[in-house]
């Protein structure tokens, strides 16, 4: 579980989402990425993730969504994390909101760590507990703490 945590950076996690819409939510972790240097293009990274939403929501239900891309403005896998209290339509498949979302982005060589990432995100994310811990966390490097247990 280790490599999953060194994807996270506290300086991409977001205890209290601004936005409540999805296209803004992605904007943001997106916002996120390019403030530490991980984004080469954050416009184009923008309109690939919305491109790969249209194919389906990647909000996977029980409060979270996983935005995901392959792309070339990344040189190396990484994640953005944010947290909304009050919610976000995110249309996810069983129609509630979003409370969790996991931005995740790698270079176009690394599809099979990215399907390993997102394995493991969504086994560890399919316990209530593990999310309630999450959202209940106080600061970036606690909520990583989580994934580090």
């Amino acid at each position: 579980m280790n490599k999953l945590v060194e994807k996270f950076d506290p300086a991409c996690v977001k205890l209290e989402l601004e936005s409540r819409k999805k296209k803004d939510v992605i904007k943001e972790l997106i916002d996120l990425l390019d403030a530490t240097g991980k984004v080469k293009d954050k416009e184009r990274l923008f309109h690939e993730l919305m491109e790969r939403e249209k194919l389906s929501s990647t909000g996977v239900g029980h409060g979270i969504a996983l935005p995901h891309r392959l792309s070339t403005t990344v040189g190396k896998t990484t994640i953005a994390c944010g947290l909304s209290r009050k919610g976000i339509d995110f249309s996810a498949v069983d129609r509630k909101r979003v409370y969790l979302v996991f931005l995740i982005v790698g270079p176009l060589s690394a599809s099979r760590e990215h399907l390993v990432i997102l394995s493991k995100l969504s086994r560890l994310l399919n316990d209530s507990d593990f999310r309630d811990r999450l959202l209940t966390a106080k600061t970036p490097e606690e909520l990583i703490q989580q994934f580090r247990n």
